[in-house]
């Protein structure tokens, strides 16, 4: 921390201590200034492909593990071990890092899509982000994605198409 670097100039930059670094970094933690901008939060169609990528990467390493139980199961008499004998083969130590991180990942996507279930969608976009967001929840896991479903239905029996103005889901079309 002792060097600093030379300016263009042939003046030394000043220098600056560790304290002062660490305390930058935690001012945008603390909150807005005072009277500054609170910072808006991720748009509805990034939440939903945060969510998404959260989805998918459990789903990802879910077939790691299946892949490694399975080549358990080739080597070792997989249904007599004890688990703490699993997690001391190889194997067994990644499958339970990926158990660990699944877990993690689990509840991060849960308190993701609660988070979600209670925004309105405002554009195509939101709407259409939300119905991905449905039509995943439907693959894997049936009938949590009713409120996603209600809410872009919602907003496509309101909007119109700005090209010819039909509205872009008619009235009654979805029931429940």
């Amino acid at each position: 921390m002792g060097q600093r670097r030379k300016t263009g100039d042939g003046t030394r930059l000043p220098v600056i201590s560790r304290r002062a670094v660490i305390s930058a970094t935690v001012i945008p933690l603390a909150g807005p200034a005072r009277g500054a901008e609170p910072v808006e939060p991720a748009s509805i169609s990034a939440q939903c492909a945060d969510w998404l990528a959260r989805d998918y990467e459990i789903d990802r390493l879910g077939r790691r593990w299946s892949e490694l139980e399975t080549a358990l199961i080739a080597q070792y008499p997989y249904f007599k071990l004890t688990e703490r004998q699993i997690s001391a083969l190889p194997e067994g130590k990644e499958m339970d890092a990926i158990t660990a991180e699944c877990d993690r990942l689990h509840d991060a996507r849960d308190a993701a899509l609660k988070a979600l279930s209670k925004l309105k969608p405002r554009t195509v976009q939101d709407a259409t982000a939300m119905l991905t967001v449905a039509v995943r929840l439907n693959y894997c896991e049936d009938s949590e994605d009713w409120p996603f479903i209600r809410a872009a239905h919602v907003f496509f029996s309101k909007a119109c198409c700005p090209g010819c103005g039909a509205v872009f889901a008619p009235a009654g079309s979805l029931r429940g």
